[in-house]
């Protein structure tokens, strides 16, 4: 096969293993615009993934159900950088591959199977409610800038997928 001898000789003048078909990385799209860019990547030949999640949000007065990319911004593909990626980086609606200088960065397998698993029959990946934190419940932030701060939660926002936190004044 072509595919075969043009990774072949990729691999023998030592150009990274990422050249291996099968392997799959990240495509940042232009804002807003996945499907659009998905859609000029699969016209390429590209096998590609834009998980979705079905999301809930009130639109005048009313709660509706949305479909809205589960990564926004991003979509992932698989394709033989040395045969594609220079098609993959023009496509319409591509804003850039996420590489490492000139390589692609690989996405574990194991990450878009575990992706592909979630998604149900209509290809939407449902969300879970996460824990629900009542107000005035003491949490401790575990990572981040605010790292070791203990602070009491004010309120739920987006359906419990964040909060606000009234932090302590004097950090011990």
């Amino acid at each position: 096969m072509k595919s075969d001898g043009l990774l072949y000789l990729a691999l023998r003048i030592n150009l990274k293993p990422v050249l291996k078909r099968g392997k799959g990385t990240t495509i940042q799209t232009k804002p807003s615009r996945e499907n659009f860019a998905a859609a000029n990547v699969g016209a390429l030949g590209v096998e590609f993934l834009l998980p979705k999640a079905m999301k809930e949000r009130w639109v005048r007065g009313a709660l509706q159900t949305i479909v809205k990319p589960l990564f926004s911004g991003y979509l992932f593909a698989r394709f033989c950088p040395a045969r594609s990626l220079d098609s993959v980086r023009c496509a319409r609606g591509v804003l850039r591959v996420l590489s490492s200088g000139l390589y692609p960065i690989p996405v574990e397998e194991d990450v878009i199977a575990q992706i592909q698993m979630r998604a149900e029959v209509d290809g939407c990946i449902r969300l879970l409610p996460t824990l629900s934190l009542q107000p005035g419940t003491l949490v401790t932030i575990e990572n981040g800038p605010f790292q070791g701060f203990i602070g009491s939660v004010e309120r739920e926002w987006d359906d419990g997928k964040r909060v606000m936190l009234l932090l302590e004044a004097i950090h011990r």
